[in-house]
């Protein structure tokens, strides 16, 4: 089983639910930016943030955020072990080491005897785009990535410190697939899943969902970051219907809609937009199933067996609550009726 690692008060482990980090994108050198944006990320349901130390002086920076928000918050450290020191003297409430950048012994026990002294876990996070050479195969490229987080772990593990996450990601889903499930057949440490540098954001979301889906639908896999050139809060949505989509979180209510064909007779796109939009803004949070589709081909099955839904047809609109009939309506009145009957339930 997977061992238990406490990041802040979050525990990450088999035992406890799949967890959401985000990243802070915005500038330092905004401070209201910044708070705003984390301030953003909690909201949307972020359980830990991830910040990038790139000097020393940002390391302040965890104490201004930890006055806005009640989160976590990691330090993520590259090439500098003195600033992984920095950042947990400063208050941080863990720390990610890259092990393909910081490379000596002697500055990783270091960092390892500080994060021990302090109580705080330590993230081994390896990426594809840190070797400095091509590999033949997405099965040799992992096989590399879990060998070098092996060796990585024996320098942590020697002076008996185990509070540990790794992340192994590629840019590609293959090579990502294949060494977390190979690391998770070696070792027991928590995996943080993730593609990284995944293009743009519909190959973003596609390579996300299918990654890390495909990882949790195997148990492999305990915290989530979606990596998206996007607005940060992008990434927490999509976590959250990722884990939704495999049932490992339960959100608000959630639509079911059909693709639409040409025997639609109405502008269900649109339709369909307007009421997601609608939905959002009243921040409903019972799990519902509503269903809103364009035809009596399935319209009527889907809809009777939501919780609430609507059946198109010849520009009408039928509602049903389970398998009954509340309401007649049309186009033009839909979204306000099915939105009365969702308050309703």
């Amino acid at each position: 089983m997977t061992r238990t690692v406490k990041l802040g008060s979050l525990k990450i482990g088999a035992k406890y639910p799949v967890r959401i980090k985000g990243m802070l994108k915005s500038p330092y050198s905004n401070i209201d930016t910044l708070i705003k944006e984390a301030k953003l990320l909690e909201k949307e349901g972020a359980e830990a943030l991830r910040m990038a130390i790139k000097e020393e002086r940002d390391v302040k920076l965890v104490l201004l955020l930890k006055k806005e928000i009640t989160l976590p918050l990691v330090a993520d450290i590259h090439f500098h072990y003195r600033f992984a020191l920095k950042a947990i003297e400063g208050g941080f409430d863990g720390i990610r080491l890259n092990p393909l950048n910081i490379t000596s012994k002697k500055e990783v026990t270091r960092v390892v005897c500080a994060a021990k002294a302090h109580k705080i876990p330590i993230r081994i996070g390896i990426n594809s785009g840190g070797f400095k050479r091509s590999f033949g195969s997405p099965e040799s490229q992992a096989k590399e990535m879990v060998s070098v987080v092996g060796d990585y772990l024996k320098i942590l593990e020697k002076e008996n410190f185990f509070d540990i996450m790794v992340s192994l990601k590629g840019s590609d889903v293959r090579t990502t697939a294949i060494a977390n499930e190979f690391f998770a057949k070696k070792f027991d440490y928590p995996l943080h899943l993730g593609i990284t540098a995944t293009g743009t954001f519909l190959n973003g979301v596609v390579k996300s969902s299918i990654g890390l889906g495909g990882l949790l639908s195997k148990s492999i896999g305990n915290v989530i970051r979606v990596s998206l050139t996007a607005p940060s809060y992008w990434e927490i949505r999509i976590a959250k219907q990722i884990l939704a989509a495999l049932s490992l979180r339960k959100l608000g209510p959630e639509i079911i809609s059909c693709p639409t064909c040409s025997r639609c007779e109405v502008d269900l796109i649109k339709i369909v937009d307007k009421f997601d939009k609608a939905l959002l803004q009243s921040h409903l949070e019972k799990p519902l199933h509503i269903a809103i589709m364009g035809c009596v081909v399935n319209g009527p099955g889907e809809a009777r067996q939501a919780d609430i839904g609507v059946a198109f047809g010849n520009k009408k609109a039928v509602v049903f609550k389970k398998d009954k009939i509340i309401k007649q309506t049309d186009e033009k009145n839909i979204i306000t009726d099915l939105f009365k009957e969702v308050e309703r339930l």
